[in-house]
């Protein structure tokens, strides 16, 4: 029996079957390990090519901000124009919906290779207040959308704020401020602050000449001599021209078409045509049964032969809740001036806790809260007047004039912006009132600002009274982004 070679041979076949079966886990193993290597690449290679798409619909999202702002802050036509025209021209789409339209482009540029197709969309208006940013970028199989929501507020944020290009006068005179100047006049008797808050306290094309003993106004809360600088203000403020900062007309037809009592104005809205009727209707609203104030955007016509306006005339002041409009006569010029010894008070602040030199005890009573909703402005249909109506979330000024100076000298509780083409001039003149702006003064002539009495005068910024301001086409605008979705 030859058992030796049946037992050799048998151990020769296990050891094949073993080295079978080691060789068939390695290739397992090696496939596998190719198939891990192949999905990590792919995904690797997909995950960069997200990352690569995120990066270029970011940079695109940029770009569009910029062109954005350019179409704001170019003057040579309206936003849309300005959008639609010159090298990064938009395109209407037809992707909108009735609510919304759509502008869009196609970008190459300053990408290699790499095209974004970049879209903005609007809400249906010819000043749009807000819109999204959306681009779309593609590499390889990956295409990302980034989202940017941006809005357009108000770009110069300071207690005052004043566009002439002045002079190199210094010193604390009115001829001083005349010249187109900024000049803060104080005295030992009482506090005059100018508070920027977390803006400026006076941002000026031309100089800003503050009291340097009785004026607090810290010097690294002043931007002065701006003009021909980056800093520039655009000058918004020429009298009776179109480019104006607010267009009055717009304004007026909101007044037209706010009803009113007959017994307050016999033309039954809030268009006073004559300085008489209006003071008439001031102390009227101060008796039982009315409101205490008058309400939305009053307008009163001034002539040249009105007399200034005097606690006799008016003896519990002038009150409004809205917006206050000085619309002087053509034939007033813009050194023309009627003074107002009466109080003012324009959506007044509680100033019972009132210290002067502690910007924590500033009140406000922006934005006025209308007893009657019919003369909230948003309200007032305007449209078939040819203008656009006002919306919920436009910061309207609390007073402006269109030319000439309303020369205030009374008591005054004004909070919200106060816009003035001309000289602006407020001088506290009697000892223990109080002169109380806060908001923004924004002026085009030069701006005096002076208390010698007594008495306490103060002007702070709050950016809640004109971020979001109803300017004529978007004017003074610059966009802000708000967030990325």
């Amino acid at each position: 029996m030859k058992t030796g070679t049946l037992a050799r041979q048998e151990q020769q076949a296990s050891a094949m079957v073993a080295c079978l079966i080691m060789m068939l886990v390695v290739i397992t193993a090696v496939s596998s390990l190719a198939a891990y290597v192949t999905q990590t690449v792919r995904l690797t290679h997909r995950r960069a090519d997200r990352v690569a798409a995120l990066q270029f619909g970011q940079g695109g999202a940029a770009i569009v901000a910029r062109d954005l702002n350019n179409a704001l802050t170019n003057r040579a036509g309206t936003f849309f124009v300005n959008l639609a025209s010159g090298a990064t021209a938009y395109t209407l789409t037809a992707e909108g919906t009735a609510p919304e339209v759509v502008y869009q482009r196609i970008m190459t540029a300053p990408f290699s290779n790499q095209t974004v197709v970049a879209q903005v969309w609007f809400p249906n208006s010819t000043a749009p207040r807000v819109a999204a940013i959306r681009c779309h970028a593609t590499v390889g199989n990956v295409t990302q959308t980034n989202i940017l929501h941006v809005k357009f507020a108000f770009g110069y944020g300071a207690a005052i704020i004043s566009d002439n290009p002045g002079t190199t006068d210094t010193g604390v005179s009115k001829s001083t401020a005349q010249n187109g100047n900024v000049v803060v006049n104080g005295d030992r008797s009482g506090p005059i602050v100018v508070d920027g808050g977390e803006g400026l306290a006076i941002w000026a094309n031309g100089n800003a000449n503050v009291d340097p003993v009785y004026a607090r106004v810290p010097a690294d809360a002043i931007l002065e001599n701006a003009f021909g600088t980056t800093s520039q203000i655009p000058d918004y403020t020429v009298p009776g021209s179109a480019d104006q900062l607010f267009n009055f007309s717009r304004f007026i037809a909101v007044a037209d078409a706010t009803p009113v009592r007959n017994s307050i104005n016999p033309n039954r809205n809030n268009h006073f045509t004559n300085l008489t009727t209006f003071l008439a209707a001031c102390n009227k609203v101060m008796t039982p049964g009315f409101d205490g104030a008058l309400e939305g955007v009053v307008v009163v016509d001034i002539k040249k032969t009105d007399p200034s306006i005097t606690p006799a005339l008016v003896p519990n002041g002038i009150n409004v809740r809205g917006t206050l409009i000085f619309n002087f006569g053509p034939t007033y010029t813009a050194s023309d001036k009627i003074i107002n010894t009466a109080t003012m008070n324009i959506n007044k602040a509680d100033l019972s806790g009132l210290v002067a030199t502690d910007p924590s005890t500033y009140t406000t009573g922006y934005p006025p809260v209308y007893t009657d909703p019919a003369k909230d402005p948003a309200n007032v249909d305007i449209t078939a007047k040819g203008f656009p109506n006002f919306a919920p979330t436009d910061d309207r000024p609390a007073l402006m004039y269109n030319t000439g100076i309303l020369d205030i000298h009374g008591n005054a509780n004004i909070c919200g912006v106060v816009y003035s083409p001309s000289f602006m001039e407020i001088e506290n003149k009697q000892a223990g009132q109080i002169q109380y702006f806060r908001g923004s003064l924004i002026g085009g002539g030069g701006i005096y600002f002076e208390n010698g009495q007594a008495a306490t005068s103060v002007c702070s910024y709050d950016p809640a009274t004109l971020d979001m301001l109803a300017t004529s086409s978007s004017k003074g605008k610059l966009l802000v982004a708000t967030y990325w979705e």
